[in-house]
């Protein structure tokens, strides 16, 4: 599973667990009130979230959390998600992680005859409302009398669904105790590029400046001002959130700029290093065939020149060995 700007902020966020009981509360109460009061939110504990199935495959899990409810234990799986396709069998992929939870756990309790509960969460950040079911049995294809007949016998589970596109900023803040809890889904929300203009900076500053003023809140703000910086799409967004932020807090948002302008100058020297290299086969490979197989038509030299780079090396590897050009690059 790649990491994405998404998939880092919020495991940063939910770090901490008192910000992961405020988001995950409100949505467990927002469905099933009753679980979300049996649940003792002080157990909440982040476990290791990679299983490995029959095939002996890793999977990796986004963020795995470990609760008491009425004094058994359960889990709850939280998926983030993120594109702006969105998956038609995200059930699917949540029953596998479903099973490495309870997989893993098995294996820690091997007399158990008994399953702990495992609550499905996915909350989407995508620029468009979730259409993808979220009931399991909606995935089976099969007609729906026939479906109905067959339910007791088919998988049965919902996913608890946060659309973040559906919820309006007032509710969120309406709704969550933290200001950082607040301002990450806010962030998560308009991830997809805030720009300059938009009212949802003056909130963000607002809760970031509250967050800042709490103890260790300074560092606290840090992934988030990251985020928001990274996933602008302009430099007058910094420039306004900026202007907004209590002094304190801008100092931490200057020194996150200087880190992401460092960043750039780092990618930029690898990028440049490789292309370098990659200029150097394309070089040395025209120089050899050449040699060998003569003066190469301008259609060969695009063909070459187009390829990609891993086709040049492995062009370069066998260049010697190659009775004719064409048995080269047919390769």
């Amino acid at each position: 599973m790649s990491t994405t700007p998404h998939d880092a902020f919020f495991k940063a966020l939910t770090s901490s667990p008192a910000v992961a009981a405020d988001i995950l509360r409100v949505l467990v109460a927002r469905d099933a009130p009753e679980v979300a009061a049996a649940i003792d939110w002080d157990s909440l504990e982040q476990m290791p979230a990679e299983f490995v199935d029959e095939e002996l495959r890793l999977i990796r899990a986004d963020i795995l959390f470990r609760v008491r409810i009425h004094g058994f234990e359960g889990f709850i799986f939280i998926l983030l998600e993120h594109q702006s396709t969105v998956v038609t069998l995200m059930a699917f992929r949540l029953l596998a992680y479903m099973v490495g939870v309870w997989r893993s756990w098995l294996g820690k309790n091997t007399g158990a005859t008994r399953l702990p509960l495992v609550v499905p969460v996915v909350i989407y950040n995508g620029e468009t409302a979730w259409s993808a079911p979220t009931d399991f049995a909606s995935i089976i294809d099969a007609p729906l009398e026939i479906l109905d007949a067959m339910r007791a016998y088919v998988p049965s589970f919902r996913i608890l669904l946060d659309d973040l596109s559906l919820a309006a900023d007032a509710t969120l803040e309406a709704d969550h105790r933290l200001a950082l809890a607040i301002a990450g889904l806010l962030a998560l929300k308009h991830g997809h590029g805030i720009e300059a203009d938009d009212p949802v900076i003056e909130r963000l500053a607002h809760h970031l400046g509250v967050v800042s003023e709490s103890p260790d809140g300074l560092e606290a703000i840090r992934p988030a001002l990251y985020y928001c910086l990274t996933t602008a799409k302009n430099p007058a967004v910094g420039e306004r959130l900026m202007s907004l932020l209590p002094g304190p807090a801008q100092e931490v948002q200057m020194s996150v700029a200087e880190m992401l302008r460092e960043e750039g100058r780092e990618e930029g020297r690898e990028e440049g290093v490789e292309k370098g290299r990659d200029q150097g086969i394309e070089r040395a490979l025209l120089s050899i065939l050449e040699q060998r197989f003569g003066a190469l038509s301008p259609a060969t030299r695009e063909r070459i020149h187009a390829a990609t780079p891993a086709q040049r090396a492995d062009w370069l590897d066998h260049v010697l060995a190659a009775e004719t050009l064409e048995d080269l690059l047919s390769r």
